[in-house]
């Protein structure tokens, strides 16, 4: 991966202060500044991804335009509406401000290709899969969990409540799918270095201990032990079975009762175990360093779009031996759930 040398850097902070002086002068103006202009000069502020090499840059803009689109129950592309929340967006315009600071001024045509590749292949087959499987079916108004899959495996989870739950350690494949695969056994933090590189430094002092950085931001990693996790979707989203090669989903409409008979059960085995469960808290790794306190229930913000919901049981101690996936069966499950497939 290539890095940033520090003249790359002054290039850039001086096309970045000549902007944000610009916002500035115009804030003072009548009409001042509009809503995407704050976000730009929030980031012209503080320009946190100036001394990022470009691979991680782009990979950035990919995961930021997948949240900040969606697929409507019309079967369309569209901006996840304001009103649920404005986060992508700003971000997505921090994006547009560094670019802009960068050799060429916009995002590379490469970068906007593979950005938009996911969304592209909801249509390969014309219909999105997702519209078609929940055509005509009345999702209910209470609080629901969806789980996506392949009928051959939903069908015996509905009837018998059999669940197969994975060792986080087991997503970390690069055969699986792009929306499946991740590093669960870890978190990844940046911190900018910008600024200090520009004074010359190659290092930072970390509770008495020296963390080399040399023209790049810091990587932290944050390792945990293996554990094991169910996961499932907080509401129905027309765009998992694409992205889950789903031919099925089932709609659990009584989550409650769903998760503690899971946890009830597993813990029957392993009493040991400390169960978690809740929505998954998503986190931008150049911006939030403290959003979370329980790192198997958090994610990188590249799968945002998801709204995973998850059942996580952790060990109070390493375990002894590798783990692998655990089958559980926890009753049928007729009676509070609905299957829909294809």
């Amino acid at each position: 991966m290539a890095t940033v040398s520090a003249e790359q850097i002054r290039e850039r902070l001086q096309g970045i202060h000549k902007r944000r002086q610009h916002y500035e002068w115009k804030s003072e103006q009548p009409g001042r500044l509009k809503r995407h202009e704050m976000w730009r000069h929030m980031y012209l502020t503080d320009p946190y991804l100036v001394g990022a090499p470009d691979e991680r840059v782009a990979e950035r803009f990919c995961n930021i335009f997948m949240n900040a689109m969606d697929l409507t129950p019309e079967g369309k592309i569209g901006l996840v509406p304001f009103t649920e929340t404005d986060e992508y967006m700003q971000v997505f315009t921090h994006m547009l401000e560094e670019y802009g600071a960068r050799l060429g001024g916009h995002a590379p045509p490469d970068v906007i290709a593979s950005a938009r590749a996911p969304l592209v292949k909801y249509f390969e087959h014309g219909t999105p899969i997702g519209i078609t499987m929940f055509e005509g079916y009345s999702a209910p108004s209470t609080p629901i969990v969806v789980k996506y899959g392949k009928r051959q495996f939903l069908e015996p989870m509905l009837q018998k409540g059999e669940l197969r739950l994975a060792n986080a350690g087991l997503y970390n494949d690069a055969n699986l799918l792009n929306a499946v695969r991740d590093d669960e056994t870890s978190r990844t933090f940046f911190i900018p270095t910008y600024k200090e590189r520009m004074e010359g430094k190659d290092h930072l002092v970390f509770d008495g201990h020296k963390v080399s950085f040399n023209d790049d931001d810091i990587v932290i990693p944050l390792v945990f032990d293996d554990y094991y996790l169910f996961s499932l979707c907080q509401n129905i989203h027309y765009r998992m079975p694409t992205d889950f090669e789903a031919d099925a989903a089932i709609v659990i409409k009584d989550p409650v009762r769903f998760k503690q008979r899971l946890i009830s059960t597993f813990l029957s085995r392993y009493p040991e175990w400390i169960p978690y469960e809740g929505s998954v808290i998503y986190y931008d790794p150049y911006r939030d360093y403290s959003k979370f306190r329980i790192p198997q229930m958090a994610k990188h913000f590249g799968y945002a779009y998801q709204k995973e919901v998850r059942v996580a049981f952790c060990p109070r101690k390493k375990p002894s031996s590798l783990l692998e996936p655990l089958h559980l069966t926890i009753g049928p499950m007729t009676e509070y759930a609905d299957i829909v497939a294809v």
